[in-house]
């Protein structure tokens, strides 16, 4: 089972996995980690590495980052050049975690990338276009 690990500043990490929980139930193979004010870069990333390490079973790990170019993305950059079977997402949201959770048995990590950002930009719309035209 692909492995994934949220990256975020502070804990939307963490909350955007209680969410997915109260939706479609617990889930293995998932975990978050948070960099808050003050927090050491060189930590996180070995704290990343980690995580990776704990969360691949040989499938691989997909890493969710909350922000192109903020710091969890770069420090996550800096592993995923270097690092075999992880790949990395920006913008992480809802539907790309649900996406990513409900399809990552059936598909490869690179299938499970492609349709997991797929989701979150299908999940962004303007609901009164959408309603009303």
């Amino acid at each position: 089972m692909i492995g994934i690990l949220l990256v975020t500043h502070g804990n939307a990490g963490k909350e955007l996995i209680k969410s997915s929980e109260l939706i479609i139930g617990h889930q293995q193979k998932i975990d978050s980690l948070s960099l808050n004010h003050g927090d050491d870069i060189n930590e996180l990333q070995k704290h990343v590495l980690n995580k990776i390490e704990i969360l691949n079973d040989g499938d691989g790990v997909i890493v969710m980052v909350d922000l192109l170019g903020g710091s969890p993305c770069n420090v996550t950059g800096k592993i995923i050049k270097e690092t075999n079977n992880v790949e990395c997402l920006t913008g992480v949201n809802l539907p790309m975690l649900i996406e990513a959770i409900s399809s990552r048995e059936n598909l490869n990590l690179k299938e499970l990338t492609d349709i997991s950002k797929n989701s979150s930009k299908e999940g962004i719309n303007n609901l009164k276009m959408l309603m009303f035209g």
